[in-house]
């Protein structure tokens, strides 16, 4: 579990992570891949809240150190 909390270009790797499923949502729903209705703007909001809560983690072990 060591790995997703290793920092890469300032971020944890887990943030690098849900960043890219929420780009590979919004590029979806452009293409039609993905509807454009409820559950996918909910999943996209869960991945969202996510990103925020890992990049919380980053900074609460940056301030530990």
């Amino acid at each position: 579990m060591h790995i997703f909390t290793k920092k890469f270009a300032g971020q944890s790797i887990i943030s690098w992570f849900f960043q890219i499923i929420l780009i590979w949502i919004a590029w979806a729903v452009h293409n039609g891949t993905l509807p454009n209705n409820v559950t996918t703007i909910t999943f996209a909001a869960v991945i969202l809240l996510a990103i925020y809560w890992s990049f919380s983690l980053d900074r609460k072990r940056s301030n530990n150190k």
